[in-house]
Formats: structure tokens, C-alpha cells, sequence
């Protein structure tokens, strides 16, 4: 079974308790009211609705031996999908207004008004949060925000005092991350004027079928000291030697395991090491030093690669080495909500999920980057750009 369907299908057993809980609950708010049978099953069966994608994708694998997710009907995805983020949402709302009832019980004396009004809470409670989790997945699944990080450098010369550095990561080009979407994320990277920009890998989702598109689009970024990539997981997998003649196509150079000098003056330079760390090839420690003990004549080290770890974080603190860049989480891409807590695949694998973090006195950026893997949503981690600013410590 492809991993793509077997992950699916993980994620609809998780969803399942909290599936068949909101069924009953609702069809029981329905019985205590005056709707007609039809309006009472109505949201018994939205909520298994959210089940035809996986299901669907089930019968057909196991009648046609295939299957191919990413070319299946897009909406039956994006309902599925939405449908995780609003069943746990839902569910935490509706349990809070359970607890509510039970305990007004012991301290309002009308019990009948209480048990009026309470169905009318649940339906409005349904419409409400449906609203408000499918405007919010929209926004975060489409919307690119730029965050600004202004990072002190001690001793930073005054050729590089005020740098702009973009990262960005993840674009990942597929079925549902195109030309328009990238187009539009390298856009508002040009927005910024950026000095640098440094991409720290997956430029497509699978395969070669996107490549040339993406790398294209990536192209475009336009930077006074250019692009620098490192190598991504889905790099990897779609072969080195497919991901780096599409990327010189583009005079951007694919860092692995070395070091990409940028001299500003005669005194100051810059000195990107770009590691590769992903599933199928983890870091070489001894590579890693040998790298990074050859930057002792560098003003200013950047550290790149997909994947941050604490053994990378160790070799660059022991470098000096001013800032750390890497994307692969996606933010998270979806934090599903639940009982006032956000849950995510990416927080089971590390602890460097999103945004700006110090660690042994080097800050490390993750990006979320820009497009998807497994579902086409994202949910409290939308697509972003990183903009750095150094200054003078």
C-alpha cells in the first residue's frame, strides 16, 4: 500500500472517536427538537461524508492494484482534510457545553430552560465553528506571510550591517502547489529586496514532472548575492542528478556537504556551509567538522540544511557560526485543535517546528515554506517567508 494511502488512512482511524461522538451527539440533539428526519440526519452524515476520500481510495486500490492521491478529485481531499481539523475543533466546543449543562443543573433551578436552549447552542455551535475553522484553513493554506527577524551579530563589519536575508523552503511543486502559487511566494520574496536568499530544500514533491516548473519560478528570486539551495528530502528521492542541472539551469547552486563563499570587500565575506540532512542520508560528523573548522576566516557563517538537529546545532556553536537555517516541517502545516491544545506530526520528530529559536547562543530559523506533504491544507501554520535583518550587536 503507498505510503500516501497508509498514512491516510492512519489519520481517519485518529478521527474516528471523535467521527462516531459527534454523530451520536448531534442525531441525539436532533431527536430533542421539532426538525424533520431528514434535518436530524443531515449532520450525522456530513460528518461521515469527510470519510468518501479514503474510502474511496481504498476500494480503488484494492481493485486496481494502484493509486495515485495526488491525481484524485481535489475537492474530495480538501473535505477530507478540513473535515480532521472541524470534527476536533467541533468536538471540543461541544464537550465544553456539555460540562456547562451538566454543572448549571446544580446551580440554576429551571432545569427545562437549560435543556431548551441547549440543542439550539449545539446546532449554533455547528454552524459557527464550521465557519470559522473553513475561513481560517483558507486563509492559512493560501495566504504567504513575511516575518521580519532583526538578529544582533557581535563585531558584524560595516559592509554587512543591515544584510537582508530571505529564507525559504518547501516549495514543493506538485498537483496542488503549481506555477501561479509558486509565482506569486517568489514574488513577495522579491518585495523584500532581499540581499540573499537561501532555500534550504524540497523543491518538488515527488517525481520529475514539476521540476523544470519550480525551478523556474525559483529563478526568478531575484537577490544581490543570488541563491543558495541545500538539499531536501524530496530532493533526494527525485535524485540528485535530476535536482541539481535544473537548479545551475538557474545559476543557483545546490550546496552538498561544502561550503559557498560570497565576498563583500576585501575584508568581509560571507560563508554559507550547507549540509545534507535528510531521511536517506544523515550527516557525516566527521564531514561536518571538516567544513566547519574551514570557516575560522569567515565574518559572517550561515548554516544550512533541510533538517536541524542537536549534533548539527553542537557543531555549528562550537564554529561561532552567526545563524542556522532549515525548513522540512512545514510549520507543522496542520495543528490540529483539541481541548485548548494544537497536535501535530512534526512535534512527534523534533522540537524545532516553526519560527525563530536560540539554542547554545545561535538563533535557527524554520521556515514553513511554501507547499504540502500528505494533506493540501494548512491549519496555524501557514506558508511564510523568513526575512533576517543583521545588525551590529
Amino acid at each position: 500500500m503507498p505510503w500516501l494511502l497508509r498514512m491516510t488512512l492512519v489519520v481517519a482511524s485518529l478521527m474516528l472517536p471523535a467521527i462516531l461522538y459527534l454523530s451520536f451527539r448531534y442525531y441525539a440533539t436532533g431527536k430533542s427538537t421539532n426538525y424533520s428526519t431528514a434535518v436530524k440526519l443531515l449532520t450525522p452524515v456530513l460528518f461521515l461524508s469527510f470519510y468518501a476520500y479514503p474510502l474511496t481510495a481504498v476500494i480503488d486500490f484494492y481493485l486496481t492494484g494502484t493509486i495515485d492521491l495526488l491525481n484524485y478529485p481535489q475537492p474530495l481531499a480538501y473535505w477530507f482534510w478540513f473535515g480532521l481539523i472541524f470534527v476536533f475543533q467541533l468536538a471540543t466546543w461541544v464537550i465544553i457545553t456539555d460540562l456547562i449543562k451538566e454543572g448549571t443543573k446544580y446551580f440554576y433551578g429551571d432545569k427545562n430552560i437549560i435543556s431548551r436552549w441547549h440543542p439550539h447552542i449545539i446546532i449554533a455551535l455547528f454552524v459557527t465553528v464550521f465557519l470559522f475553522t473553513a475561513t481560517k484553513t483558507y486563509l492559512h493554506t493560501t495566504q504567504v506571510e513575511a516575518e521580519h527577524h532583526t538578529i544582533p551579530v557581535e563585531n558584524l563589519p560595516e559592509p554587512l550591517e543591515g544584510l537582508t536575508i530571505v529564507h525559504i523552503t518547501d516549495i514543493q511543486g506538485d498537483e496542488y502547489t503549481g506555477r501561479d502559487k509558486i509565482r506569486n511566494y517568489i514574488r513577495q520574496v522579491n518585495a523584500e529586496n532581499p540581499d540573499l536568499i537561501i532555500f534550504t530544500g524540497d523543491l518538488i514533491s515527488y517525481g520529475t514532472n514539476f521540476l523544470e516548473m519550480s525551478a523556474q519560478e525559483l529563478g526568478k528570486a531575484k537577490a544581490k548575492y543570488g541563491t543558495i539551495a541545500t538539499v531536501g528530502d524530496h530532493d533526494y528521492w527525485a535524485g540528485l542528478d535530476n535536482i541539481e542541472p535544473a537548479l545551475n539551469n538557474q545559476n543557483i547552486p545546490l550546496l552538498k556537504d561544502e561550503n559557498h563563499i560570497i565576498q563583500i570587500d576585501s575584508t568581509s565575506n560571507i560563508t554559507i556551509t550547507g549540509v545534507t540532512e535528510v531521511y536517506s542520508k544523515q550527516s557525516d560528523p566527521a564531514a561536518v567538522d571538516t567544513l566547519t573548522k574551514s570557516t575560522a576566516n569567515s565574518t559572517l557563517k550561515i548554516f544550512a540544511s533541510h533538517q536541524v538537529n542537536d549534533q548539527l546545532i553542537t557543531k555549528a556553536q562550537q564554529q561561532n557560526y552567526h545563524l542556522m537555517l532549515s525548513g522540512h516541517t512545514h510549520g507543522g502545516q496542520i495543528h490540529v485543535p483539541f481541548m485548548g491544545m494544537n497536535f501535530s506530526a512534526s512535534q512527534q520528530e523534533t522540537k524545532y517546528v516553526q519560527g525563530l529559536y536560540h539554542e547554545q547562543g545561535i538563533p535557527i530559523n524554520v521556515n514553513n515554506g511554501l507547499g504540502f506533504t500528505l494533506a493540501p491544507v494548512r491549519y496555524e501554520a501557514p506558508p511564510n517567508i523568513s526575512v533576517i535583518t543583521l545588525q551590529k550587536e
